[in-house]
């Protein structure tokens, strides 16, 4: 039996839309393989144990002097030694010189991690700036409100307090300002951090007594006053105390970028 024309040019057309979507869907592959081979070799890094070189595939802008530590304990946390393989289920690049990718991390275990990567080129390359995961764990996706766990907002806080104890101390805030989140860095400087601070290195240097005051802060466990919470402003605020004489409260404001929270503000007093 022939085909009516209709048909014919039914059949045609329908070729004719599936093979324009055959091409996009291959610009489209094409387009993000940069993405795909960027996170494959870094996943594999993670496998083989090797953070140096993994840490090479992020930005610069998602790096600071505590990255090493949040990479290490995410291959760890996650078991990434026993990776199987990864499945990348949506891509997409972004103008200007933006990308993402969503997908899954099979361990052979049968465990599944589902997770998101972002990018951003870094001239002609492809650098992650930020990992985040859809379940609890090391890296704690934002977009849902979702909040790191209470021994990690502990662990946190306490880094946060130990860094700015050892500021005060040495009058050196460049390794405080070098742990900083990328945005609050290019809005301040060691020396500015210094003179807003500069109360507390008053006291620690014209008051002997004080020493053991600011060594037992780097010491002891924080006592939050409010529920951490995320702002619109995608900011985790940890609110707390520590139960010495007198008070020590503050307030630590945290911006997500590359594998954790990196302070992007803080209130402290006595």
């Amino acid at each position: 039996m022939k085909a009516s024309p209709f048909v014919r040019k039914l059949l045609i057309g329908v070729g004719s839309i599936a093979a324009v979507i055959g091409i996009v869907v291959a610009i489209v592959f094409q387009a993000t393989s940069g993405l795909t081979k960027v996170a494959d070799n870094f996943f594999e890094a993670l496998k083989q144990g090797d953070t140096d070189q993994a840490l090479k595939y992020f930005s610069e802008q998602a790096l600071n002097q505590s990255s090493k530590e949040n990479l290490d304990d995410f291959r760890v946390d996650n078991s990434l030694s026993d990776l199987k393989n990864l499945s990348w289920s949506n891509r997409s690049i972004s103008m200007p010189g933006g990308g993402e990718l969503t997908g899954t991390v099979h361990l052979k275990n049968g465990q599944n991690i589902p997770l998101t990567l972002s990018f951003k080129k870094d001239g002609e390359d492809w650098k992650i700036y930020s990992i985040k995961k859809e379940a609890a764990g090391i890296v704690d996706g934002v977009d849902g409100g979702e909040l790191p766990s209470e021994k990690r907002l502990i662990r946190l806080s306490r880094k946060t307090t130990s860094r700015f104890v050892d500021a005060i101390k040495t009058n050196d805030f460049s390794s405080f300002y070098g742990a900083i989140s990328h945005v609050w860095s290019l809005e301040t400087s060691p020396e500015k951090l210094s003179q807003v601070f500069k109360q507390f290195r008053k006291i620690y240097e014209t008051n002997p007594a004080s020493h053991q005051y600011f060594e037992s802060l780097a010491t002891m466990q924080p006592i939050f006053t409010e529920k951490p919470s995320i702002n619109q402003s995608s900011f985790l605020v940890v609110s707390g105390k520590y139960n010495v004489k007198p008070e020590f409260t503050f307030v630590y404001k945290y911006i997500f970028e590359g594998l954790g929270w990196k302070l992007v503000g803080i209130e402290a007093k006595f």
